[in-house]
């Protein structure tokens, strides 16, 4: 007689819960929700912010202490600081000494969500001839910028 018992108390428990669930007002619609929450800000448009030339580069691919007077065996690094988001951007750097002759090129393919740094960065072992250089950054082969240094 108990086990009855507690058959109908279970019984009646899970038809007291289903009544009070069907007497539940409803919620208000979420479209009401959402209206009253502000909207996400927009992505900032990509853009080149900085370049920097140095001697050395850090962890976030950032030049520590910016300097354009190098000498002939150092190894010099450029730093392109950028802002915004991008699905994917090429960046490219061309290195070049006085008369226009190429040294080196190069180029990164990046995607960023916000600020970032892409680094580049030229050396020879035997030394660079003396002499006045330029490093021209481009982004998607438009040009975004460019550093002079020298080599002494």
């Amino acid at each position: 007689m108990l086990a009855h018992g507690r058959r109908w108390f279970v019984l009646a428990l899970g038809l007291a819960a289903a009544a009070s669930a069907g007497c539940k007002k409803d919620a208000p619609p979420p479209a009401q929700e959402e209206a009253s929450a502000p909207a996400p800000a927009p992505a900032a448009e990509f853009s080149v912010s900085s370049i920097e030339v140095g001697r050395g580069i850090g962890s976030d691919k950032r030049i520590a202490t910016p300097v354009t007077t190098f000498k002939p065996k150092d190894t010099i690094y450029v730093s392109v600081a950028t802002e915004g988001a991008a699905a994917s951007k090429t960046i490219a750097a061309r290195w070049t000494f006085e008369d226009g002759q190429v040294v080196k090129e190069g180029r990164e393919t990046i995607a960023p969500t916000g600020p970032a740094a892409t680094e580049f960065h030229i050396a020879k072992p035997s030394g660079w001839p003396a002499g006045k250089y330029k490093v021209e950054i481009s982004v998607d082969g438009a040009p975004a910028g460019s550093k002079d240094f020298e080599v002494k």
